[in-house]
């Protein structure tokens, strides 16, 4: 198969002459490394290709670094609007390269013009053979999703469980994802995701501490209180934290291009009061994944603690973005906050007289919650403050119409 021309990958067609895909989100224009990057994998059938192939392939002659070859491997995935947490296209085999996921093909002739071509009387023998191989194709889809039990696929649906505990921020559903982290590993122990999952859910039960300290509200700084009370200096938690940082390491060393597994030992880090090593390991998290929105908040937390409030205020803002690109991929991960972070961004701006911006964030809130009674009564109220009454009480009654509560714009 010539890969110079057009060809088939999954849902999406590939034009490498015009480096476009074309597919269910539209067309993409690929910059001509990320195409060639493309076509090397699909050269490869699906069997795996180094990093020191791609690297001679795609930049003769030049030195690479690991970040050039992150961001070219990144920018494909999100071409392909491939999640690096669940791949279905581009696929990272730890220590070794990358391959594609889903198999590549040849553009198909039209019926139409098989139509013209083919005899009437072929067509009747065509029906009669499909007919016949129907049977064993069926025990082979069975027998494949037989196949598809392998512990690999057993783990993946742990961590995939974990991570919709551990995003909850709850006591119980910390140690769930916990438990489920570490069986995921007895499966596949150098599973990238599981070792920076279980990372995280070590870190957060230490600086979370017990039960009663769990309950997650944005704009409370658990790692700012683990540094102020110097928490990384107790025998226990020091040696949890250590176990944290020495699990986040395995999963970069598992597999480098896993921006999350950065994210783990920023966390880790911070907890230990080393945040300059911290910070160091969010922005590598984002090198290779800029829409890491964790790593963004990460990073907000680090500048608040060091009193940067600009920064930590911006960061904020790159995270909300950030969650926003990501949001149809990680719905049930980014939705218990994605308002949160809106309303803090607005009460920000609105604490710093700025009403203007302030305005703008509590109706980007609202485009995308329209029901959310806090957004709704506090812009009510910013807006009164700032002499614009009439568009308060529009904004009143509109509220009250779609909530059904008369109190709405009451105030305290």
């Amino acid at each position: 198969m010539d890969y110079s021309k057009p060809f088939l990958l999954g849902a999406w067609r590939v034009e490498p002459s015009s480096c476009e895909v074309t597919g269910p989100e539209g067309v993409r224009e690929l910059e001509p490394k990320v195409m060639d990057l493309l076509c090397l994998l699909a050269e490869a059938k699906g069997e795996v290709v180094s990093r020191a192939t791609i690297s001679a392939r795609i930049w003769p002659g030049v030195t690479v670094n690991e970040d050039a070859m992150g961001r070219c491997v990144w920018k494909l995935r999100r071409a392909l609007g491939d999640p690096s947490r669940s791949p279905r296209y581009v696929g990272t085999v730890p220590k070794r390269g990358y391959r594609l996921l889903e198999p590549v093909s040849a553009i198909p002739v039209s019926p139409a013009m098989i139509a013209r071509l083919v005899p009437n009387w072929i067509w009747g023998v065509c029906g009669a053979l499909l007919l016949l191989a129907a049977f064993p194709a069926y025990w082979l889809a069975r027998d494949q999703v037989a196949a598809n039990s392998a512990p690999e696929d057993r783990a993946l649906q742990l961590v995939d469980r974990a991570e919709g505990f551990y995003y909850q921020f709850e006591y119980d559903a910390n140690e769930a994802a916990m438990r489920l982290y570490e069986a995921a590993l007895e499966l596949e122990s150098d599973n990238a995701r599981a070792l920076a999952g279980l990372a995280n859910t070590i870190t957060q039960r230490v600086i979370r501490g017990t039960v009663d300290e769990w309950p997650a509200e944005l704009g409370t700084s658990r790692i700012g209180n683990a540094v102020a009370n110097r928490i990384g200096d107790q025998e226990d938690a020091a040696r949890r934290l250590d176990r944290a940082e020495s699990l986040a390491r395995r999963a970069i060393a598992a597999d480098a291009d896993y921006p999350l597994g950065y994210r783990a030992l920023g966390l880790s880090l911070s907890a230990q009061g080393a945040l300059d090593a911290a910070v160091e390991a969010y922005n590598q998290a984002l090198t290779i994944d800029p829409d890491a929105w964790e790593a963004w908040i990460n990073l907000s937390d680090i500048h608040s603690i060091r009193g940067e409030d600009d920064l930590a205020l911006t960061y904020l803002e790159r995270a909300y973005d950030a969650m926003g690109r990501v949001y149809d991929d990680q719905t049930v991960l980014v939705r218990p906050w994605y308002s949160p972070m809106g309303l803090m961004i607005a009460r920000d701006h609105a604490a710093r007289s700025d009403p203007v911006t302030a305005e703008f964030w509590y109706r980007r809130v609202l485009y995308w919650d329209p029901y959310n009674r806090e957004a709704l009564s506090e812009l009510a109220e910013l807006l009164r403050a700032n002499g614009d009454a009439p568009s308060a009480e529009a904004l009143c009654a509109e509220g009250i119409a779609r909530i059904g509560d008369a109190t709405l714009c009451d105030g305290p």
